[in-house]
C-alpha cells in the first residue's frame, strides 16, 4: 500500500510524518494540489475500469488517502500571453476528483464529503448535541434583534468569526481574528450585525482546556492550562506558554464523541472541549484536518506522531491498538534533530524570503 498525501510536502505536519513513514518503508506520494503544471493534472477515468490518477500517480486499490490541506487550485499563470478558464472551473473539477476519490477502494481520512460537512460550525454542533456531547448554548445570527436578545438571557458571551485566520506582513506585524468576550454594553450599532455574521455564544466558565485527537476509535485527551486561563490558549502555546498533560476522556463523552464520529463520517479530527469546575467537558468545536503534532513538542511521551503513522498504515477494519504499531516509526524529537529537517528548513526559509505577504492557518 501507499499513502497519498492531499498536501505540500513541506507542509508542517505532511513533512515530518512522511519522513517517519519513509523510514519505516512506506511509500508516500505527496499531491500538492490541482494546477495546470504536469505535477497539478488530474484525470478521472468513469467508464470500464474507473480510475483516479494525481499528477503522476494513479490510486490502486489499499492505497491510503490522507486529505490534509492541499493548496487552491492555480489554473494558470495568468501572464497575458494566454487566456485561462474561469478559477470556479478548476474549483468544481476539483471537487469532482476529491470527491470520487471516496468511491475508489482506498482508505480516505478523511472522506471529502465529512470534510466538507463538518467545515460548518453550525453542523458541527448540531452533530455533537444529537451524539451525546455538551455544547453551549449558541446563536449564529446577523440578526440585530435576534443578537440583542441572546444577550438577554444573561450568560457571559464570546464571540467567534466563522473562520479563525492570521495575516502576517513582511513588517513582522500580525493580525488575527479569533475569539473574545463581549458584554451587552459592548454591542455595536445595530448596522454592525447585519454585515458581519458571528457566532455568539455562551462563556464556560473553565477549568482547563482540553484537545482532543480522534484517530479511528482511539481518543487520545490532552488538558491545557495557560497561567492566566486565557479565553483562547492558542497565542499562548505559540510562545510556549502553556502546560501540556494528559488526561483520561470520561467515558461517555468518549462514547458520544465515537457517536459523532460515525454519524458524521469523520475518522480523524482534533477537537476543542472546555472543562468547568464541575468537571462537565463542554464540546466547542472539531477541526478535521486540526494540528496536533505540536503536542508531541510540548510533551514527547504523547507520541502522537508515531500514533498517526500506525493509524494511516493500518487496514481500515483493523482492531489493533495504535500503540501495537507505533514503535515501528520514529518520533517527532527524531527529525527534528535530522538531516531532512534541516533541508526542509532552508527550504522554507528560501521561499518565505521570495514571499512580502502570506497567510497561515490559526
Amino acid at each position: 500500500m501507499k499513502v497519498v498525501v492531499f498536501a505540500n510536502e513541506m507542509d508542517n505536519h505532511v513533512a515530518p510524518i512522511r519522513w517517519a513513514l519513509q523510514q519505516a518503508g512506506y511509500s508516500v506520494y505527496c499531491w500538492g494540489g490541482l494546477t495546470w503544471t504536469e505535477v497539478g493534472q488530474v484525470s478521472l477515468r468513469l467508464h470500464q475500469d474507473p480510475s483516479v490518477t494525481l499528477g503522476k500517480h494513479c490510486l490502486e486499490p489499499g492505497d491510503t488517502v490522507w486529505l490534509r490541506h492541499p493548496d487552491q487550485p492555480e489554473f494558470g499563470p495568468g501572464n497575458g500571453d494566454r487566456s485561462t478558464p474561469p478559477s470556479s472551473h478548476y474549483d468544481s473539477f476539483f471537487s469532482s476528483a476529491a470527491a470520487m476519490i471516496e468511491m475508489q477502494l482506498v482508505r480516505c481520512i478523511n472522506p471529502y464529503s465529512a470534510s466538507l460537512l463538518l467545515r460548518n460550525k453550525a453542523v458541527q454542533l448540531h452533530y455533537a448535541q444529537i451524539s451525546g456531547l455538551r455544547i453551549p448554548a449558541t446563536l449564529m445570527s446577523n440578526s440585530p434583534g435576534a443578537v440583542r436578545r441572546f444577550f438577554e438571557n444573561g450568560h457571559n458571551v464570546v464571540c467567534k468569526p466563522f473562520a479563525s485566520h492570521a495575516w502576517q506582513q513582511n513588517t513582522g506585524c500580525t493580525s488575527v481574528a479569533g475569539a473574545f468576550e463581549l458584554s451587552r454594553e459592548q454591542l455595536p450599532d445595530d448596522e454592525v450585525f447585519t454585515f458581519a455574521p458571528a457566532i455568539f455564544q455562551q462563556r464556560i466558565a473553565k477549568s482547563f482546556d482540553v484537545r482532543t485527537v480522534l484517530m479511528g476509535q482511539a481518543v487520545y485527551s490532552f488538558a491545557l492550562r495557560t497561567a492566566n486561563g486565557a479565553l483562547d490558549w492558542r497565542p499562548q502555546a505559540a510562545f510556549g506558554e502553556i502546560v501540556v498533560a494528559p488526561v483520561a476522556t470520561p467515558a461517555d463523552v468518549e462514547t458520544a464523541l465515537l457517536a459523532f464520529a460515525q454519524k458524521t463520517g469523520v475518522c480523524f479530527g482534533a477537537i476543542d472541549f472546555a472543562v468547568d469546575a464541575n468537571g462537565a467537558w463542554w464540546f466547542l468545536e472539531i477541526n478535521e484536518q486540526g494540528q496536533f503534532l505540536w503536542l508531541d513538542q510540548f510533551h514527547p511521551a504523547a507520541r502522537l506522531q508515531q500514533k498517526f503513522c500506525s493509524f494511516l498504515t493500518s487496514p481500515k477494519s483493523s482492531r489493533e491498538s495504535l500503540e501495537a504499531r507505533d514503535h515501528l516509526f520514529p518520533s517527532l524529537h527524531e527529525y527534528e534533530r535530522s538531516a531532512e529537517k534541516q533541508k526542509a528548513d532552508e527550504q522554507f526559509a528560501a521561499i518565505m524570503a521570495e514571499s512580502r505577504y502570506g497567510t497561515r492557518e490559526s
